[in-house]
C-alpha cells in the first residue's frame, strides 16, 4: 500500500521558527511549499538535504492579490488537495507605549499578523477541504494570553489570532479541517535578539537585563528552542491530535500554564 505524501504550506519560512517547522516536516517525508517575501534559499537547502520535495512561492500575506496568486500556485503544486497549512508569517512591531504609537505602526502589525493570516487561510480552505479535510496550525504567542508593556499592537494581534483559531475550528469542522494554535514563549532564534534590543532601547536599560528578566519569567529559566515549537506543530498536524480542534498549546517553559 502506497502512503500518500502530505503537502504542507509554511508561511514565513525563510528563517527562524518557520525554517525549523519546514525542516521538521521535511524529515517526515512531506512535500513543502515555502511561502515568504524573503528568499528561502537556506530553508530550501535544509529541506532538500532531508530528501524532501520543496517549492518556493513568493507571497506577501498583506496583499490580497499576492495571496490569490499564491493560492493558485499552491493548487498547481498539490494537485488541488492540501494537507497542512502552518500560518507562521508575522512581524514583531516596534517596542513603544500606546501613547506614543503611530497609527501606521498599529495597522501594519494587525495587517500582517491577523489580516494576513485570514487572507492566506481563506484562500487555501478549498484545498484543505478537497480531500476530506486537513489541518491548520497558527503560530500565536505567549502574549496571546497576557499583556506586555510596549507591545500593544503585537499582543492585540496574537490575542485576536486565538479568536480566529477558535472561530475557524467551528466553521470548518464539518469539512474535516482541524484548526489549532501554538503559543511559544521567547524562542532562541535571531529574531528574538532584535526584539530584546527594541525593548531595551524603549525602556532605557541594557539588553542583558531584558534577557535576564525574560528568562527568569520562565520556571525552566530559559528561552524555548525552535525545534521544541516545531515538534508541537507537527503533533497538531498529525493524526495523534485527531480529537483536538480550537486548542492553543503553550510552549513557554511553564511561564503560561492555562
Amino acid at each position: 500500500m502506497t502512503t500518500k505524501t502530505r503537502t504542507v504550506v509554511v508561511t514565513g519560512s525563510a528563517a527562524g521558527i518557520g525554517q525549523h517547522i519546514a525542516a521538521d516536516f521535511a524529515r517526515s517525508g512531506a512535500r513543502l511549499v515555502l511561502a515568504d517575501v524573503q528568499p528561502v534559499d537556506e530553508t530550501l537547502t535544509l529541506v532538500q538535504a532531508a530528501g524532501a520535495e520543496a517549492h518556493h512561492v513568493h507571497c506577501d500575506i498583506t496583499d490580497e492579490g499576492s495571496v490569490r496568486s499564491f493560492g493558485e500556485r499552491v493548487a498547481e503544486i498539490c494537485g488541488g488537495s492540501l494537507d497542512v497549512l502552518v500560518n507562521n508569517a508575522g512581524i514583531n512591531g516596534e517596542a513603544q507605549l500606546v501613547q506614543d504609537m503611530p497609527l501606521a505602526s498599529w495597522q501594519r502589525t494587525i495587517a500582517t499578523n491577523l489580516t494576513g493570516t485570514m487572507l492566506v487561510t481563506r484562500e487555501l480552505i478549498p484545498l484543505l477541504a478537497a480531500d476530506g479535510g486537513g489541518q491548520i496550525v497558527n503560530i500565536a504567542s505567549n502574549v496571546a494570553r497576557r499583556g506586555l508593556p510596549y507591545r500593544a499592537d503585537y499582543v492585540a494581534s496574537k490575542w485576536a489570532l486565538l479568536g480566529l483559531t477558535q472561530t475557524l475550528a467551528l466553521e470548518l469542522v464539518e469539512d474535516g479541517i482541524r484548526v489549532n494554535a501554538v503559543c511559544p514563549g521567547p524562542v532562541e532564534v535571531d529574531r528574538i535578539e532584535k526584539v530584546m534590543q527594541s525593548h531595551a532601547e524603549a525602556e532605557g536599560r541594557p539588553v542583558e537585563d531584558v534577557r535576564r528578566e525574560w528568562e527568569a519569567g520562565s520556571p525552566m529559566g530559559r528561552f524555548i528552542e525552535p525545534g521544541e515549537v516545531a515538534a508541537v506543530v507537527s503533533f497538531l498536524a498529525s493524526d495523534e491530535s485527531s480529537a483536538m480542534t480550537g486548542q492553543a498549546l503553550n510552549v513557554t517553559g511553564g511561564q503560561i500554564m492555562t
